[in-house]
């Protein structure tokens, strides 16, 4: 039986030395949750290739942590990065290129109609909890269980798993957040009819619901009615209805989860595949809403609207050209070949969870791979997941393994194991990534691990 980590060691000598010097000076680097089974650094990354310090080539199913729907590095991007970069890499004040990128953001969603530019998904989440606080004069936040909106203590929060499935509470994620501000969090229970009642009950504190469209963590598709019927209730509640769209604008179709469940939000976050891979947060949102970030209320009177207080969004980087300049090189790309690009990224997508669980269900392997569209998410143990509660954690040793293994057989998917494909990703390599996992799958069940 081969020895994969030692073989690993041998393999990225560089990666190891990098990892022992980066150590002495970083706390941590760029978040716990890209923690890889081994220790690994990237030299560069084209389509759907990494190559690490050593020279080793992997097929990638991070993408970026999301963003890279045409893979990594592709031409038009990289291109209007080149031309922008000698004209500043950074103003500090408007440049033309917001608008020509917020348009094409609002392009697929005819509910919406103004942005505001931030450098960060978390930036984008922060901004709509303050509007909706401005706006609404309401004080709490309804997120759901299994959900993920970014870092600031506003969202950052996970269920009690002491509490009932169809009535969970709000309990802080990580230290430093006071108690008081997860107290604002009405925790409600994903894809459960009780989250409807529980709305209905709060409409009175709840100034916004927030929903990822396709939950990361939990990538399902049957979720249409229970979507539509939220946002229902929300109108009807009078509470402000946000859907967060930094995962899934733009990968699940032109116009994301809210093209493909026919929604239509007061407010919508972005970020990710809107830079082009490059740092970028976004906010939009119907005009009257939009109003709170105009900075004077002599100027929300002038557009017609009944003054609020403003909402301050001040950021050094928001907008700045080179960002601007790779985002509308993507979209742009995106939305002129949209008719080849998402159809076949579906296609293959599609088959290559078919085929892995295909493969599990044949040998009786204790896992499971969930996708909806181009997002993945392969759990152990549980054969029926509803919500993020049934995914288990009894085989986490085979788990670790299972990932150590995929990374010796040329696959890489970092920390939480959340993958995506890209449209760089052919029939060649999404073959490769189906028979690295049935060999990684031999592998755990040789070691005796399931």
């Amino acid at each position: 039986m081969v020895d994969v980590r030692q073989e690993l060691i041998a393999r990225t000598k560089k990666s190891r030395e990098a990892y022992e010097s980066s150590a002495q000076v970083l706390a941590a680097e760029v978040a716990s949750t890209i923690d890889m089974p081994h220790p690994f650094y990237v030299a560069e990354a084209h389509g759907a290739k990494i190559v690490d310090l050593d020279g080793n080539e992997y097929i990638d199913m991070t993408m970026g942590m999301g963003p890279h729907v045409l893979g990594h590095a592709p031409d038009c991007v990289v291109e209007a990065v080149c031309d922008a970069a000698p004209r500043g890499l950074q103003y500090g004040i408007h440049n033309p290129h917001q608008e020509t990128l917020a348009r094409l953001i609002l392009d697929p969603s005819p509910a919406l109609d103004q942005v505001v530019f931030g450098n960060s998904g978390t930036e984008a989440t922060l901004y709509a909890v303050k509007a909706a606080r401005a706006l609404t004069g309401k004080r709490k936040v309804g997120l759901f269980d299994g959900s993920y909106h970014g870092v600031h203590d506003y969202v950052l929060a996970t269920p009690n798993r002491n509490s009932p499935r169809s009535a969970p509470t709000a309990f802080g994620r990580g230290a430093g957040i006071p108690e008081d501000v997860t107290g604002q969090i009405a925790m409600l229970p994903y894809r459960d009819e009780a989250a409807f009642d529980q709305i209905r009950a709060q409409r009175d504190e709840l100034a916004l619901v927030m929903i990822e469209p396709v939950q990361s963590s939990n990538p399902q598709r049957e979720t249409k009615a229970w979507l539509q019927e939220l946002r229902q209730v929300c109108a009807e509640s009078d509470v402000l209805f946000a859907v967060d769209e930094v995962i899934t604008g733009f990968r699940l179709a032109w116009g994301g989860g809210q093209e493909v469940f026919d929604l239509q939000p007061d407010l919508a976050t972005y970020g990710k595949i809107i830079g082009g891979g490059t740092p970028v947060g976004a906010l939009a949102g119907r005009a009257e809403l939009m109003r709170c970030f105009t900075q004077s209320r002599e100027a929300q009177q002038q557009a017609g609207f009944e003054p609020v207080r403003p909402v301050f969004a001040g950021t050094t980087f928001g907008g700045n050209p080179l960002t601007m300049a790779a985002g509308t090189a993507h979209l742009r790309y995106l939305r002129d070949h949209r008719e080849q690009v998402y159809p076949e990224l579906e296609r293959q997508s599609d088959r290559l969870a078919a085929a892995i669980n295909s493969h599990c269900e044949s040998q009786g392997i204790p896992a499971r791979m969930l996708n909806a569209w181009s997002m993945f998410h392969l759990v152990f143990g549980a054969t029926e997941i509803h919500g993020s509660r049934d995914i288990q954690y009894e085989h986490l040793e085979a788990e670790r393994e299972f990932y150590l293994h995929l990374l010796y057989h040329g696959v890489i998917i970092p920390g939480l194991h959340i993958a995506f494909l890209s449209a760089a990703h052919g029939d060649a390599e999404v073959d490769a990534i189906i028979e690295a996992f049935e060999r990684s799958f031999a592998d755990i069940r040789e070691r005796g691990l399931i």
